[in-house]
């Protein structure tokens, strides 16, 4: 079963940058993160969206 959210570990890893910078994307509004009890979680779709769209703007994070 494909995973439907990711740590923030794993969305560092995904990225390829460090978790501390997978800290500071999940204080903007535009990132896919939410909660779940105590944990902040990122949606995996969101997060291919989200890649998606500052790919085409050429925007950095």
């Amino acid at each position: 079963m494909e995973k439907l959210a990711y740590s923030a570990t794993e969305t560092a890893q995904i990225l390829g940058v460090s978790r501390p910078t997978v800290y500071t994307l999940m204080k903007r509004a535009d990132f896919p993160s939410f909660k779940v009890g105590g944990r902040t979680l990122i949606s995996a779709e969101g997060l291919r969206a989200w890649v998606q769209a500052h790919a085409k703007k050429g925007e950095t994070a």
